[in-house]
This record gives structure tokens, C-alpha cells and sequence, in this order.
């Protein structure tokens, strides 16, 4: 390799891992301060109420929609949808 590549090359690698070592730093502090002021808490927190919300308002959503589907399934013999019907007019 030419001296002034390896110089270059040289110049690259240092400076990469100048910045590297610094946007490390930087993620470590800002995670010791999300920390002190609560932050963490606040996620953790936020996801358990999310994570309730699922539980109370979609498993139960969820629950009724599969009953009714099997009270009242849908064969491909008993026709086709309204969305078909206007696709195959040239409607939709």
C-alpha cells in the first residue's frame, strides 16, 4: 500500500473509533440520567398499563368476533361479498 493510503487509513480508523467511543459515553450518560429522574419508571409503567389495556379491551374483542364467526361462518358456496360483486361490475 502506498504511504499516504496508510496515512489516510490511518486518519479514518482513529476517528472512527473517536467518535464511536464518544457516542458510547454519551448513551451512558443519558441512560444514568433517564435513571435518576425516573424515566425508566415511567416506561416500565406505561407498558404494564398498555399490556392491561390489551388484556381488558382485545382478547375480549377478539373472543366475541371468533364466537360469532362460528355462529355464523361464511362459505364461498353462499355467494360472493359486495366487494366482489362491485369489482367484477367494474364499480370498485
Amino acid at each position: 500500500m502506498h504511504p499516504f493510503s496508510i496515512l489516510t487509513l490511518a486518519i479514518f480508523v482513529a476517528g472512527y473509533t473517536t467518535a464511536r467511543w464518544d457516542l458510547v459515553t454519551r448513551l451512558y450518560e443519558l441512560a444514568i440520567f433517564a435513571w435518576v429522574n425516573g424515566v425508566i419508571l415511567r416506561i416500565i409503567l406505561g407498558v404494564a398499563l398498555l399490556s392491561i389495556a390489551f388484556l381488558l379491551i382485545f382478547l375480549p374483542v377478539r373472543h366475541l368476533a371468533l364466537a360469532e364467526a362460528e355462529l355464523h361462518p361464511r362459505s364461498p358456496s353462499r355467494g360472493i361479498s359486495a366487494r366482489e360483486q362491485l369489482r367484477r361490475r367494474g364499480s370498485f
